[in-house]
């Protein structure tokens, strides 16, 4: 009987001590918890959308750089006939090695600020290097 009169005591100043602590619920905290799933599915959504963009961008730069250093190779980076050489035998390769890196690279951008900016426009886009 006492053992019971003991433990319903110290339950009840339990509770009774938990009511005097700060509760911490303050509006920033209330805002992250309620914007949580909100960011999460912004992310989703830019990472989604990121992939394509960046395989597009990154691709096009990788074959302008490829063919840009074929023709360099060639002799002359700005002569015609060794840029056409360069879009020839550089091009593909420029393309599909910018393409995977653009894959992560966009990815990884649309992730990040699909998280911090969630439904934005720089979510969606990406700045000019």
């Amino acid at each position: 009987m006492l053992k019971k009169l003991a433990s319903s005591f110290i339950l009840a100043s339990a509770l009774v001590g938990t009511m005097v602590a700060p509760s911490y619920a303050d509006d920033d905290t209330f805002k992250t918890v309620c914007l949580f799933p909100v960011r999460v599915l912004g992310s989703g959504v830019g990472t989604v959308v990121g992939v394509p963009l960046g395989a597009v961008k990154d691709g096009t730069k990788g074959a302008i750089m490829s063919t840009k250093w074929v023709a360099g190779k060639l002799g002359n980076e700005d002569g015609m006939y060794q840029q056409w050489t360069g879009a020839l035998v550089g091009g593909p390769f420029g393309i599909v090695g910018g393409a995977a890196y653009g894959c992560f690279d966009g990815g990884w951008h649309g992730m990040k600020t699909g998280f911090e900016k969630p439904f934005s426009k720089e979510a969606f886009t990406f700045k000019e290097d």
